[in-house]
């Protein structure tokens, strides 16, 4: 396991109750996870993905990207989404138009290829889609 973000100390996660997630990649070559780790650099503050701690589990077969966030998550069609939604869910940071997902589609590497998973803070597994405006869907 490697630790890749530690902000577990700054002032804005004292205190606050932290939800974990995890992205599983099968079969992710090196520069693959190196483009997704950037990414999570670029999404790791506060009005993106809010992460405290991000932490890569690599076996064989499969690439975790495990993080906690001060974001919580709720499984809400976009309709449903009001203000609070936008800044408190995650959901709202990870699917639509160039929101986190979307953006594996513009790696050079083809990581929109790669079979992807989504688990939320219950352990609950999502199936990743990425495009345009990205989704998840419930396995």
């Amino acid at each position: 396991m490697e630790k890749i973000i530690d902000n577990l100390e700054e002032d804005e996660f004292k205190g606050k109750d932290l939800f974990t997630y995890s992205f599983s990649f099968k079969k992710m070559n090196g520069a693959q996870k190196e483009y997704v780790t950037n990414l999570f650099h670029d999404w790791d503050w506060e009005e993106g993905l809010h992460i405290a701690e991000l932490i890569i589990d690599t076996t064989p077969n499969d690439t975790k990207f495990v993080f906690k966030s001060g974001k919580s998550f709720e499984d809400k069609d976009w309709d449903q989404w009001d203000e609070n939604d936008l800044e408190n869910n995650i959901l709202t940071k990870l699917i639509g138009k160039g929101q986190f997902i979307s953006q594996f589609q513009f790696s050079e590497c083809q990581v929109e290829e790669i079979e992807i998973s989504f688990f939320d803070n219950k352990g609950i597994e999502y199936n990743v889609e990425v495009s345009k405006d990205s989704s998840l869907e419930k396995k």
